[in-house]
């Protein structure tokens, strides 16, 4: 496989799980705002915090590996 490949199957890999990461952040979000309970809210907001993390992780390979395709081609 060569370098070229190699990034772009990175780049579709990582933004179907940026896809995945956002359905879940909006799911868990929608979760939160129908619940009462202070136990479920704080864990969910726990959940929320780490989704976030890995979304911007996700989003950061996006813009190391779009650029690398870019001057690939």
């Amino acid at each position: 496989m060569s370098k070229t490949d190699c990034s772009a199957e990175i780049f579709k890999s990582a933004a179907l799980h940026l896809d995945v990461v956002d359905e879940f952040i909006a799911i868990t979000q929608s979760k939160l705002n129908g619940t009462t309970s202070e136990f479920a809210r704080d864990s969910l907001t726990d959940l929320l915090s780490g989704l976030t993390e890995q979304r911007e992780t996700y989003r950061a390979v996006l813009a190391t590996v779009q650029p690398a395709i870019a001057l690939a081609a």
